[in-house]
């Protein structure tokens, strides 16, 4: 599993993850952009129920969240040469490594 969280839904989710019931009131939800709503309710981070006029994280959601949270980005063979990407000459670097 890939979390690839944006720049909206990060604060969003990170509200949720916070907050100890994990909700947010309709009311509450009203004062931010919908954006982020609208695409975690299609990822199936958060459910909306109606009566009780409340968003709520899923366990999706949760589990999006830890995976943002402990994403490890170590190599796994740090010897490897460096991106394709970088020039060693453009930083007068005589190894290529």
């Amino acid at each position: 599993m890939t979390t690839r969280l944006s720049s909206l839904q990060y604060p969003m989710l990170r509200m949720f993850a916070e907050d100890p019931a994990r909700t947010m009131s309709i009311e509450d939800a009203q004062h931010f952009d919908q954006r982020p709503f609208r695409s975690m309710l299609i990822r199936g981070w958060i459910t909306y129920h109606r009566g009780q006029r409340v968003f709520q994280v899923t366990p999706e959601g949760e589990a999006a969240w830890r995976e943002f949270l402990n994403r490890d980005i170590a190599r796994k063979d740090p010897t490897l040469p460096l991106t394709a990407y970088f020039n060693p000459t453009a930083y007068r670097s005589r190894k290529a490594s």
